[in-house]
C-alpha cells in the first residue's frame, strides 16, 4: 500500500485538511535559530496548549511543514508525528540542488516500528534518508540495490 506522494515531497505549504493540532514535534527537534534554540532541546516557548507565541512565532518556524503536514505521507492522524513517533522532512538545497531526505526519532525505539520501516522503505526510493535518533546518534538508510 504505497502512503508516500512523491508530488508533495517538495511542496513548501500545509495539504487542504491538515493541521498540527497538538503536535508540537518540530518545536522539540528543529534548531530554531532565530530564537537560539538548539536542535533536539524542547523550544523554550513550548507550554501546556502548544506554542505560547504562535501568532509571533519566527518565520522558520512559520515556514516548516513536515512530510505529514504537505500531504506526502498519506494517511490519517495516526502518521502525524506525535502519534507515529518520527517526523519527517525532505528539502532541497538551495546552493546545489541536491535533495535531502531526514527523519527525526522523537523517542527511543520509534525506527523499529511497523509503520515506519514502511514509510522509510517508500521514502529511500526517492534517495537516501538520514536517521536522526533520539540519543543523538545518525545514520543513513539506503535503497536496497536491484
Amino acid at each position: 500500500m504505497t502512503r508516500v506522494l512523491a508530488t508533495e515531497l517538495l511542496t513548501d505549504h500545509a495539504a487542504s485538511g491538515r493541521a498540527c493540532g497538538s503536535c508540537t514535534a518540530c518545536c522539540a527537534t528543529l534548531a530554531i535559530v532565530e530564537l537560539a534554540k538548539p536542535a533536539r532541546r524542547a523550544c523554550d516557548h513550548l507550554c501546556r496548549t502548544g506554542c505560547g507565541i504562535y501568532a509571533e512565532r519566527p518565520a522558520s518556524c512559520r515556514e516548516f511543514h513536515c512530510l505529514w503536514l504537505r500531504g506526502a505521507i498519506d494517511g490519517d492522524e495516526s502518521l502525524r508525528p506525535d502519534a507515529l513517533g518520527v517526523m519527517f522532512d525532505y528539502f532541497q538545497m538551495a546552493s546545489t540542488g541536491e535533495t535531502h531526505l531526514i527523519a527525526h526519532e522523537l523517542w527511543p525505539g520509534a525506527f523499529d516500528s511497523a509503520a515506519v520501516r514502511s514509510l522509510l522503505n517508500e521514502l529511500v526510493e526517492h534517495g537516501d534518508a538520514q536517521l536522526s535518533y533520539r540519543d543523538g546518534w545518525w545514520s543513513t538508510l539506503g535503497r536496497e540495490p536491484d
